[in-house]
């Protein structure tokens, strides 16, 4: 057991200039507004043998080369061994191209700046560090997340089909209602950190060319309300590679739209929090500990015939292209691609075939007492964090989404091989083929068994 804790927070502002490209659609759109600043916000938890940082960046994902250059920076100004520091990206979709996606390409003046700025965050933190508490909890809340992957009468899975399509059947699967908190406090009981991981793609703004850090910003901003500007509060994303805030049976209404439902859905995480940090057990001292894997699997195949194809699509100019009843790839299972966004998924082939067949990604456990952190580099389908879960003992345990690098949509075999759609599609932002997600679960199983 160690000393008594210490810890702290910082942000470092990483909002790029107008102008710059926003990804999350299929297309480009550029940065005309700022609707609310983007930040990287830092906490450090010390323990007086261990120190572990964790950073939360509002940007769509951290590739791995993001990451690297941060934790090698923070290790070389701080001492914090790179195993021992997580940085994630909320998945806001009104941020900065990061990497090349879809139909984006990587602002690699941003990417070569943002690593410095990470680091800032984390630096600042160390300098602040004071005696602390930390507290636990966990709570459902069901009512605010759906799966958007639905099976349709013809047979296919489409995502996002429509509220009340005549053709719905129902959802390929459940929802993670899982909240878990982790309050950090002062001795004196000043607030340092709120932390929060919820299962939820994102919400959604009112101007898809106005920066934002939708609703992860607005919890962070509802708590500040609530405990004051020196808490600074994390909002991670749990496995929600196929959740959002759409009931598309049409049961649940919403009459609010972009930032104002934001607002909503951060209020209903924000009250949870208020709610359930009055019952927390504070801890003044704990282990800390923290370990990295490295995740290797086999990118999903890119056949010459695609590649001919997809030389034939880019040929003619967008949109013509419909000589295919299905597909028009041999990747594609089910729900074919529209003609409308076919020339993008050709990029996307050529783009995967310059890749090795054989990846790899990093995989980390980080141990909070008996509370853990698996940070996963990906989009991940609710049912992998669901096994994870239930393969462990750990509460809480917080699965972080988006974390130390990014392998795009880690999709369930049965998805790939059965299903089919969108996140499904190969991609850049989609790159594991079958065999990644129950491997990637053996993996965390043996580091939170030898952590």
């Amino acid at each position: 057991m160690g000393n008594t804790l210490k810890a702290a927070s910082a942000t470092a502002n990483i909002t790029p200039p107008l102008g710059t490209e926003i990804p999350g659609g299929f297309r480009p759109r550029y940065a005309e507004n700022v609707d609310d600043e983007l930040f990287a916000k830092a906490l450090v938890i010390d323990n007086g043998t261990t120190r572990i940082a964790i950073v939360t960046c509002d940007l769509i994902a951290i590739p791995e080369k993001i990451a690297d250059v941060a934790k090698a920076r923070i290790a070389d100004r701080c001492g914090i061994p790179p195993a021992h520091i997580m940085i994630n990206a909320t998945h806001t979709h009104t941020a900065v191209a990061v990497a090349n996606l879809l139909g984006v390409g990587e602002d690699t003046h941003y990417t070569d700046w943002v690593p410095l700025k990470i680091a800032d965050a984390v630096e600042l933190a160390v300098w602040r560090l004071q005696p602390a508490r930390v507290g636990f909890a966990s709570v459902d809340e069901e009512r605010i997340t759906f799966n958007r992957r639905w099976h349709m009468k013809d047979g296919t899975v489409r995502f996002n089909p429509g509220i009340e399509h005549p053709d719905l059947v129902e959802p390929t699967g459940t929802i993670d209602p899982e909240l878990a908190m982790m309050f950090v406090e002062a001795d004196d009981g000043t607030p340092i950190s709120a932390v929060a991981n919820f299962s939820l793609h994102y919400i959604g703004t009112d101007n898809g060319n106005a920066l934002s850090a939708d609703y992860f910003g607005h919890f962070d901003r509802r708590m500040r309300c609530y405990l004051g500007n020196t808490c600074v509060s994390l909002l991670w994303n749990a496995a929600s590679g196929q959740i959002n805030n759409t009931d598309f049976s049409g049961r649940v209404k919403w009459t609010a739209r972009g930032h104002h439902q934001a607002v909503k859905m951060a209020n209903v995480l924000a009250g949870h929090f208020i709610t359930e940090m009055q019952f927390m057990e504070m801890h003044d001292t704990f282990d800390l500990s923290g370990s990295l894997a490295t995740l290797t699997f086999q990118r999903k195949q890119i056949t010459p015939a695609d590649l001919e194809v997809a030389e034939q699509i880019l040929s003619v100019p967008q949109g013509t292209y419909d000589a295919y009843e299905t597909g028009p790839f041999s990747w594609v299972v089910g729900e074919p691609i529209p003609t409308a966004l076919v020339d993008i998924y050709a990029l996307e082939c050529q783009r995967l075939a310059k890749l090795p067949e054989q990846m790899t990604a990093p995989v980390q456990v980080i141990r909070l007492g008996e509370a853990a952190i698996v940070a996963l580099p990906g989009e991940v389908f609710v049912e992998t964090g669901m096994n994870i879960k239930a393969a462990s003992d750990v509460s809480p345990l917080f699965l972080v989404s988006l974390a130390n690098g990014y392998i795009g949509y880690i999709c369930t075999d049965k998805a790939l091989t059965q299903e089919g759609g969108y996140e499904t599609w190969a991609a850049l932002s989609s790159l594991p083929a079958v065999g990644t997600a129950p491997k990637m679960e053996t993996l965390v199983a043996s580091l939170l068994d030898s952590d």
